[in-house]
């Protein structure tokens, strides 16, 4: 031992490899501060086989003659090790998976038993290598390496520069300043010169000097680049915006896409990022992740979308390290995500207006709505529905739609209904009975209509493609016992009514026949007053047999209607003269019940007309409306007349001679139509404007 310690030059091969070797064991405890497992565990195994590799190769310099063969060995193992510890530090520092690959990790534990088995019967094949005693440079045990060995050298080296490889590629593409690092790694590959330079020479021992450059590298990496080295690992490459920050959170460095997004960058290391970027350092201290910049000046971060504007992900990362606040900050440009993003919660909040809308539609027009699938079972039902019903929503769903249909017969009704919308039609039912939880009839309005597959076409949509049926329901109980109440008084007096009319029509008849002079003419207007309440009754029975009938249109050729009613009217008025002025046809949309309306205006007419009216009926087809206009010549339409036609007026302040007129404007109007007196010179013209069949109304 004291033989190599005598020379200069055995002293410091003795010292360059113990500190080596004892610097690599040292520096352990600082690479487990890496967050990162792979990353730690790889650069962890990588000093504690170098700085076993440094310490054997010490006692192989140290020990007597007997001990050294042995120690070189476990050196040479030790060093082999090396290697794939490198592998696995470079494969996840770089990001790769090759660490993790079940093949490659196989290869490699094969590949190193096997050289390993080498080394270690060397003694009994001498393969490897053979040894002798030298004395220069100073006195050692000098080794001559075999094929094997230079075959695991090489393959060692191979090895190596792949590592190395992946290092230099991962410092090219970052837009960082990677010198310090990328000449640490030069130094980590430069003891192969002093491999080569051994085995050409005497003056260096034939003795692998790597562990050498992977002291100076781990020294360099975690002492003075430690935050450095995972800083590059961390940015994103290939022209990502990244900046670099230090424990105090100045700036050390930005990549070229960092300082063109934020051109004060360029001159700014050193600086505090609060004092360069105040709004960037604000930011980083909100919960925000996404920024906002605007085109036009690039500087300032704002809150609110515009179509100038750009959008960057910001995301700050630790370098990896549990004892630093050193961090990189990269912007990533979502700007086509961003804007997607936020035209899709623009549309979300339009939706949801439309919604409350929707529902705010529903609340004031129906009292509760309703689904079923196309088997006719409910799948929705509104919570309204037990302030109607006495129903929980949650107790209809999934029962059959019949469930809340008094008897059978009303059951089997409303499943035929469910069945003519499964057929694509939408249908409006009147007063339908259904029963409330406690037994007692309710009475509702309902409108179904069937849903489709949304996503076939509208134009392509067949019954094949319904899949239920959506239901709208509005309660009308008290209205279906004030109308009943109404019919049946309104009956009750009608018949009394036209009973009494009768007995008294019958002896004022009577009296003009047996009387004469004024006497006579008095009982004729009994005749006359009490045929105009029998007219009367006769509108109101018209009225309450109109008011049941479906308010679903038709399309009619309202000509032969015409012709007929002028028919009637000639017949009962034998000297009245109608003309008429109408085409072949004109269809429109609207119910028989026209005919009534038709009627009435032609009797009050003829009625009011003189001693021989005159009565003229013009029909004009237009583009969406079909106009019917009956004139006479008659003394003119009264002022409370013109109010009935024209806005449905009768009340005790503006009440007609009769209900005939009224009727005629219920009528019309309730079929989408209009009623129209028209200024004339003498007499009185009234318009009637009824929806042509086949345009948009129809359709709509």
């Amino acid at each position: 031992m004291l033989e190599v310690l005598s020379t200069p030059i055995g002293a410091a091969y003795t010292a360059v490899f113990f500190a080596s070797g004892l610097a690599c064991l040292l520096l352990i405890p600082r690479a487990r501060t890496f967050d990162d497992p792979e990353i730690r565990a790889g650069l962890v195994w990588l000093l504690a086989t170098t700085g076993a590799w440094g310490v054997l190769k010490t006692a192989f310099l140290l020990l007597p003659t007997p001990l050294r063969g042995p120690s070189y060995i476990l050196g040479l193992v030790a060093g082999f090790a090396t290697v794939w510890a490198w592998l696995y530090f470079c494969s996840a520092y770089t990001g790769r998976s090759f660490h993790r690959d079940r093949t490659l990790r196989q290869v490699g534990a094969a590949t190193f038993l096997a050289v390993v088995t080498a080394k270690l019967t060397n003694p009994l094949h001498g393969l490897y290598f053979t040894s002798s005693e030298a004395t220069s440079p100073f006195p050692h045990l000098s080794i001559d390496h075999g094929l094997l060995h230079w075959s695991a050298t090489g393959l060692s080296y191979v090895l190596a520069a792949v590592g190395l490889f992946m290092v230099f590629e991962l410092y090219f593409r970052s837009e960082y300043d990677t010198r310090p690092l990328g000449g640490l790694a030069v130094l980590l590959g430069l003891p192969i010169i002093f491999d080569i330079i051994a085995v050409s020479t005497p003056r260096l021992i034939n003795f692998i000097y790597a562990p050498i450059g992977v002291a100076i590298f781990a020294t360099g990496v975690l002492f003075i680049f430690r935050e450095r080295l995972l800083a590059v690992r961390t940015a994103l490459p290939g022209g990502s915006a990244s900046i670099y920050l230090d424990d105090d959170q100045r700036i050390r460095d930005a990549s070229t896409a960092a300082t063109e997004l934020f051109p004060v960058l360029e001159r700014a290391t050193g600086e505090p990022l609060a004092e360069v970027l105040p709004e960037i350092a604000a930011f980083l201290d909100s919960d925000e992740s996404v920024l906002e910049r605007k085109d036009n000046d690039g500087s300032r971060p704002e809150r609110e979308g515009t179509d100038d504007s750009r959008y960057y992900f910001v995301d700050s990362d630790p370098v990896g390290l549990t004892d630093a606040a050193t961090r990189v900050v990269t912007f990533t440009d979502v700007t086509r995500l961003e804007r997607k993003r936020r035209q899709l919660r623009r549309r979300e909040r339009e939706l949801d207006e439309q919604n409350e809308l929707y529902r705010a539609v529903l609340a004031a027009s129906f009292d509760f709505v309703f689904r079923t699938d196309p088997d006719g079972y409910l799948t929705f039902v509104s919570p309204s529905v037990e302030d109607v019903l006495g129903y929980a929503a949650e107790e209809l769903v999934d029962e059959s739609v019949d469930t809340l249909a008094p008897t059978d017969e009303i059951g089997e009704q409303i499943r035929k209904y469910s069945n003519d919308v499964l057929q694509g039609e939408s249908l409006q039912i009147r007063e339908l009975q259904l029963e409330h939880r406690d037994g007692k009839d309710v009475y509702a309005d309902v409108r179904v209509v069937p849903i489709y597959d949304p996503s076939v076409p509208e134009a392509e949509r067949t019954t094949e493609d319904i899949v239920g049926a959506q239901g709208m329901i509005h309660e009308t109980t008290d209205r279906h016992r004030r109308e009943g109440l109404i019919s049946v008084i309104n009956r009750v007096l009608r018949h009394n009514v036209r009973n009494k009319l009768t007995v008294i029509n019958g002896y004022a008849e009577m009296l003009s026949t047996d009387l004469e002079g004024q006497a006579a003419t008095n009982a004729d207007r009994i005749v006359e007053t009490a045929d105009r309440l029998l007219d009367l009754t006769e509108s109101a029975r018209k009225i309450e047999q109109a008011r049941d009938q479906s308010p679903e249109l038709e399309s009619h050729d309202i000509i032969p209607i015409l012709e007929e009613t002028v028919t009637r009217i000639e017949e009962q008025y034998p000297t009245v003269s109608i003309t008429t002025d109408t085409p072949e046809s004109a269809v429109v949309l609207t119910l028989p019940r026209v005919e009534t309306a038709f009627f009435e205006l032609l009797d009050n007419a003829a009625k009011h007309g003189g001693d021989a009216p005159s009565i003229t009926v013009d029909v004009c087809v237009g583009a969406e409306l079909v106009a019917v206009t009956v004139r006479d010549d008659g003394p003119g339409l009264p002022e409370n007349e013109r109010e009935v036609l024209e806005a449905g007026v009768e009340d005790p302040l503006a009440h007609g001679s009769g209900l005939g007129l009224w009727l005629a404007y219920w009528i019309v109007t309730t079929m989408d139509g209009d009623v129209t007196v028209v200024d004339t010179d003498g007499g009185t013209a009234v318009e009637l404007t009824l929806p042509k069949a086949g345009t948009q109304r129809e359709d709509g």
